[in-house]
């Protein structure tokens, strides 16, 4: 008997430790583009103000802010496949981006468009490992 409990003493530890759900681990890709990115205004007088968050677990959301007051906050879940960014609203609704991170800025062209933003990190989200 003492020898059946320390042989689960044992190996309960390594089941447990097993049980970990991969889809959690994020690159460092990933794990660059965690937190809050504003975009970089045009011009000082421009009163809207669009920010697209990042969490860990891989969902987030773009807010619209006029005069530093949130208008819209669109939740989606995201993934990232090399440079290509795919943001799934849901209900059949995606946004697919390329993108090109460097220290602090994110360059963002939407590949429907065509069209190019830049944005800056604001805020590093506090679970980032």
């Amino acid at each position: 008997m003492k020898k059946m409990l320390l042989l689960m003493a044992i190996v309960l530890p390594f089941i447990f430790s097993s049980c970990g759900d991969d889809d959690d681990i994020l690159s460092s890709r990933e794990k660059e583009l965690v937190g809050e990115w504003a975009i970089i205004k045009a011009s000082e007088t421009q009163a809207d103000d669009f920010h697209y968050v990042f969490k860990k677990e891989r969902t987030g959301s773009r807010r619209h802010l006029v005069d530093g007051n949130v208008v819209t906050d669109i939740a989606f879940k995201w993934s990232l496949d090399g440079n290509r960014l795919t943001l799934d609203y849901g209900s059949g609704q995606q946004l697919v981006l390329e993108i090109t991170i460097t220290i602090e800025k994110m360059h963002v062209v939407y590949v429907a468009t065509g069209v190019a933003e830049d944005y800056k990190k604001v805020v590093v989200s506090e679970d980032e490992d």
